[in-house]
């Protein structure tokens, strides 16, 4: 990270730019066949001699002056997997970050494009290795992209003892040990909810909460007419949104110790991101079947091998006959043909018994 603001692109002549732009390509390093007039008017504070490595490397002040905080904080966000730089891009920098091979403009297809015809195609301007290797980007995914894709969430831990935040990942860790991360916590005020570089060492996994699970019924609603496991039904996903919603309402203890109320807080946190992400699930699952009731598969043709499985399991539905099929595609399970079958029954007895 750059610990000075007052270096600016102004204070390095073109000569002095093209020697260190070079060097970021070659790791730091001057490039020896480079004008030595220009090397000479290099002060030692933008590049410094290692006379064991007998050469002069760039510091972060020579770093510095090729790209203002504005420019270097803009290359740190970018996107490391497409490359595209987040934020707003001022005209100045713009034209700056291209001149000097630090970013490059694509269309929507992904081609170059000029900046003289930057007006007439969408374009976004990329980061290119060049721009990558003077904020400390790595090139390629390291392990942490394993562990840490971004876009995925993760917890942000400080310190032993203090709460973890929900945080978004936005890039890779930079050189300096560092990762862009978005708060995601409700209630943060707005300079708390912006995107900041925090330690890699200190994102921890999001805790993964296990589903709730419902309460099997011995029933015949729960099983199809083969042995696989039935879908939970709507009423099965609004009993666990009623789990999860309990668990993000749940008190804490307000003579419990310090640890046990973070503890508290942290699972009510996960517990809220869960109910968030499956209620989305649960009302499109509920506004399909609302507007396409033909497709709730409820009606069912019922092959002569189904039929003569029926037949043997539930001996009543022997009084249907041929129609068993014709219910089923109506829209009756056995269980409902069985239960009728049994109160038509019911009701002769009882009619037989009064005569």
């Amino acid at each position: 990270m750059f610990t000075t603001t007052a270096y600016t692109t102004d204070k390095a002549t073109p000569g002095q730019r093209r020697v260190m732009l070079a060097a970021v390509d070659a790791d730091g390093r001057l490039p020896d066949g480079a004008n030595q007039r220009v090397l000479n008017s290099l002060p030692e504070s933008w590049a410094r001699t290692d006379v064991a490595a007998g050469g002069r490397f760039l510091t972060t002040e020579g770093r510095a002056a090729l790209a203002p905080l504005g420019r270097f904080f803009l290359l740190a966000r970018a996107n490391p997997v497409n490359g595209c730089l987040l934020g707003t891009t001022g005209h100045s920098d713009m034209l700056a970050l291209v001149r000097d091979g630090l970013a490059v403009l694509r269309d929507s297809d992904g081609r170059p494009v000029s900046v003289a015809d930057r007006w007439e195609h969408g374009n976004s301007l990329r980061i290119t290795e060049r721009g990558r290797r003077l904020v400390g980007m790595p090139l390629t995914a390291p392990e942490f992209a394993e562990r840490h894709p971004v876009g995925s969430r993760a917890m942000w831990k400080q310190q032993e003892g203090e709460p973890a935040w929900p945080v978004q990942i936005l890039g890779w860790p930079l050189a300096d040990g560092t990762v862009y991360v978005l708060p995601q916590s409700t209630g943060l005020s707005y300079a708390a909810s912006r995107d900041r570089p925090v330690p890699a060492e200190q994102i921890r996994p999001a805790p993964q909460t296990p589903a709730p699970t419902v309460t099997s019924r011995p029933d015949d609603r729960r099983n199809t007419m083969t042995d696989r496991k039935p879908e939970p039904t709507l009423d099965d996903d609004l009993e666990a949104l009623r789990g999860l919603a309990a668990a993000v309402v749940k008190p804490v203890t307000p003579s419990a110790e310090t640890w046990e109320q973070v503890k508290a807080l942290e699972e009510r946190a996960t517990a809220g991101y869960e109910l968030a992400e499956r209620f989305t699930e649960f009302d499109q699952r509920a506004t399909a079947d609302r507007r396409a009731p033909k497709e709730w598969g409820i009606s069912r043709e019922l092959s002569e091998e189904q039929i003569a499985a029926e037949l043997e399991k539930r001996s009543e539905l022997q009084a249907l006959g041929g129609f068993l099929a014709t219910l089923a595609t109506m829209g009756m399970a056995p269980w409902q043909m069985a239960n009728l079958v049994r109160r038509v029954k019911a009701h002769q007895e009882a009619g037989a018994d009064e005569s």
